[in-house]
């Protein structure tokens, strides 16, 4: 008896988490470079760290770790509450925003149902469709890639149950500018669920963005999945939030399983939330560190994207491995985007000001040679 003949159909595709070099961490990647200094700016991580109140909060949560945790994390909801501006009961955690994109996708999707997600953006959506059999859709790029949202309404059927959207998008940095936010929301028919995923709303600085949050009382299907991974420096801590009425929440808690979020995360958190001063310096870092991005892509003549979030997505008009190695050669390890189909593109994550400036002055050495 072979395990194929028992796994579920969709088996053949789900496909495991495989490490390349940009994955690992940086330790790994050293030994594998065979380097004492790496730059990695391939995760989209926060450089600057989590708060010390936050370090502090957590440490002391040690030492109740005999204790079970809140099973849904109740403090936490209601301070997330209070700052969005709704009730607790419209509050949901996960095990990162990885687990609620899951979890949504385990509460709603059935194999019958098929899922539009725009062609270039967070793979998770695809995973997670793939998971419960349904039928993943794709919507095409605009020529500035950002997203078509024209094309994503022509593409709705009597089959469609659910849109993913990414809020500024990763890997682009855009943003979907909120008059046609609101215009494209009120042409979806009920009860489609549209998800937006907010994981770098934080960063985005466009006077046109404006958070998913904000039309939960004229949109019963909206969803908006929020992560503590990004500007809140919690990435290895795992703790992800969704938002939305009360009726969709209950039903995801069908699903969530109990105690998903740690003792050590929970206290973590709510730190981070009360150190607005914290955040606002993880802002201004990654503000400084894109601009110093631009001012070089400009210098090479390198088309780039403004970004919304802590990465930047450039062209490099040559073959994007071939620059992921020889960045990889100077200790600089970013991300190609040749999984989109983008053969010449790459992502590059804002670090600390010596992280990008090894990244801008390695590109600089790079681009005169080849």
């Amino acid at each position: 008896m072979n395990v194929n003949n028992i796994v579920r159909k969709v088996y053949p595709k789900l496909t495991p988490y495989k490490c390349g070099l940009a994955d690992l961490p940086v330790e790994e990647i050293k030994a594998v470079l065979g380097k004492e200094t790496v730059y990695k700016l391939s995760f989209n991580e926060s450089p600057l760290g989590p708060s010390p109140k936050v370090i502090q909060a957590m440490t002391d949560s040690l030492y109740n770790l005999n204790l079970y945790p809140s099973s849904a994390g109740d403090s936490i909801m209601k301070k997330i509450a209070e700052v969005e501006g709704v009730s607790p009961e419209q509050v949901i955690l996960s095990n990162g925003a990885d687990e609620m994109i899951i979890l949504i996708a385990q509460t709603f999707l059935e194999p019958e149902d098929e899922v539009i997600i725009p062609k270039l953006s967070f793979i998770q959506y695809l995973a997670a469709a793939n998971l419960m059999g349904a039928t993943p859709i794709f919507s095409v790029m605009k020529d500035d890639l950002s997203y078509n949202l024209d094309d994503i309404l022509s593409k709705i059927t009597s089959k469609t149950k659910a849109i993913f959207l990414c809020n500024p998008n990763n890997p682009t940095g855009t943003i979907i500018p909120k008059t046609e936010l609101m215009n494209f929301l009120s042409q979806i028919p009920d009860p489609i669920l549209v998800i937006i995923d907010e994981a770098y709303q934080e960063y985005a600085v466009s006077p046109k963005f404006e958070s998913g949050v904000r039309y939960l009382n004229e949109h019963k299907f909206l969803f908006v999945v929020r992560t503590f991974s990004k500007a809140h420096s919690l990435a290895g801590a795992r703790l992800g939030y969704g938002i939305g009425t009360m009726e969709v929440i209950e039903a995801i808690n069908h699903v969530r399983p109990p105690f998903n979020v740690n003792a050590v995360v929970q206290a973590g958190a709510l730190a981070s939330l009360d150190d607005v001063e914290h955040l606002q310096k993880a802002k201004a870092l990654n503000h400084q560190g894109k601009e110093m991005m631009y001012e070089v892509f400009e210098l090479l003549g390198l088309p780039y994207l403004k970004s919304n979030a802590n990465f930047v997505y450039f062209d490099t008009k040559l073959d994007s491995d071939l620059i992921f190695q020889k960045l990889a050669e100077h200790g600089v390890i970013v991300r190609t985007l040749k999984g989109y189909g983008l053969d010449t593109a790459i992502r590059v994550s804002v670090g600390k000001h010596e992280e990008v400036l090894a990244f801008v002055n390695s590109l600089k050495d790079i681009m005169t040679q080849v």
